[in-house]
């Protein structure tokens, strides 16, 4: 727009001062080596002049040829990017439809001119994997992370298409570092859980609880169950690495808080019976009685190998006089007469804990009770009863 207001205006003067010129037009000589040119002054102002308007159209005819050029190839490049989103929905129709040889041929076929080519290979990892091609699936895997634009991204897909797989070290592995950086991620810490459970690493499933409860990834009542099987399968690791000694030495190591909680002292006395530490386990059992009677400790009462039954007997029966009608209890002390050869009391509180509720296992011990106690008509019509009991019943 300058230009040709410049050219406007030197026309424009040249008009107004050719007039006055035209009678004193000047002289001009112009030499170059052995060339001479010589012109008058109003031939040489109408000279410049009309190079300066043929440079200006010359540009102008180059620029609309570029423009052109831009626009040629816009359109080319306008119609492979649509061809290119094209190929990816349909891709990713045939990827949730579960179609994976056709998902991975479209979703790479549309990958070159693609507007997001990082979807297209993590789709195709995907439909890789899910024909069971796991050589293809990190061969993509590996050509989103080139494009670097989301590593989040490219790490979160590899490390769930291996614990897919069962890959799980793999997986821990594509997870590493991930957490530092993206601490309130649900998605990497739920991934994180549940590989650890697979990996059985209780101690990594520990220190990362805090984590999934401050970022609400899982409900307070499944990170309390959580936390129980965290426990308790780091109870189970101890005992095999170091015994009944190590375990107790854990144990002993635990918040007061956690050693009175019911189900990790069920774990405690279970793991202490395996490995033969019944009297370890019976003190256990015995002093958390006297807190809370609760019933799962009572039935696991009749599990220990004792050398002496009495005192245990004494503590059940103690245990009667503040809640008769508790029908646990009475089986647990069933069980104990039982192995004592006391058949007619075991009998006794079979009974009364059959009276209380139907038991398939109290029914099984009432029929080997009175079949000591030479009753077999009577244990053959509780034998009945109880496989009424044990079979599903008909609508």
């Amino acid at each position: 727009m300058i230009k040709i207001l410049l050219l406007v205006i030197a026309l424009i003067a040249g008009l107004i001062v050719g007039p006055d010129l035209a009678g004193n037009q000047g002289y001009v000589l112009i030499s170059a080596a052995n060339q001479t040119i010589e012109m008058s002054l109003t031939t040489l102002v109408i000279v410049v002049i009309a190079a300066f308007a043929a440079l200006f159209i010359l540009e102008f005819l180059i620029r609309k040829l570029f423009s052109f050029s831009n626009s040629t190839r816009g359109w080319f490049s306008g119609r492979k990017s649509k061809k290119a989103r094209t190929l990816t929905n349909q891709g990713l129709v045939k990827l949730l439809e579960g179609d994976w040889k056709q998902a991975e041929k479209l979703v790479v076929k549309g990958a070159n001119c693609s507007d997001a080519p990082l979807l297209n290979y993590l789709a195709a990892a995907e439909a890789a994997q899910g024909r069971g091609d796991v050589e293809n699936r990190d061969r993509y895997l590996q050509q989103a992370s080139d494009f670097g634009t989301d590593s989040l991204a490219t790490s979160l897909t590899r490390a769930k298409l291996q614990y897919r797989q069962g890959q799980y070290e793999e997986a821990l592995a594509s997870m590493q570092g991930l957490l530092d950086a993206n601490p309130r991620n649900a998605i990497l810490l739920n991934l994180l859980k549940d590989t650890y459970l697979q990996l059985q690493d209780w101690q990594a499933l520990l220190r990362l609880l805090p984590s999934l409860k401050r970022v609400k990834a899982i409900s307070d009542a499944d990170a309390t169950k959580l936390e129980l099987k965290a426990e308790c399968g780091l109870m189970a690791h101890i005992a095999t690495q170091k015994g009944s000694d190590g375990l107790l030495a854990h144990w002993n190591s635990l918040s007061r808080a956690a050693r009175q909680q019911t189900p990790l002292i069920a774990c405690l006395v279970k793991q202490l019976i395996a490995r033969h530490a019944d009297s370890e386990a019976y003190v256990i059992l015995r002093e958390n009685l006297k807190k809370h009677p609760d019933e799962t400790l009572i039935g696991l009462v009749p599990e220990l190998s004792l050398p002496d039954y009495h005192p245990a007997i004494l503590k059940l029966q103690d245990l009667l006089r503040y809640n008769e009608s508790n029908p646990i209890t009475h089986s647990a002390l069933g069980q104990l007469y039982f192995r004592e050869g006391k058949w007619a009391e075991a009998r006794q509180h079979f009974e009364k804990a059959l009276n209380i509720r139907a038991d398939v296992t109290d029914y099984a011990w009432l029929v080997d009770t009175l079949e000591k106690l030479n009753e077999s008509g009577e244990a053959n019509h509780l034998s009945r009863e109880a496989l009424k009991l044990a079979l599903p019943h008909k609508e």
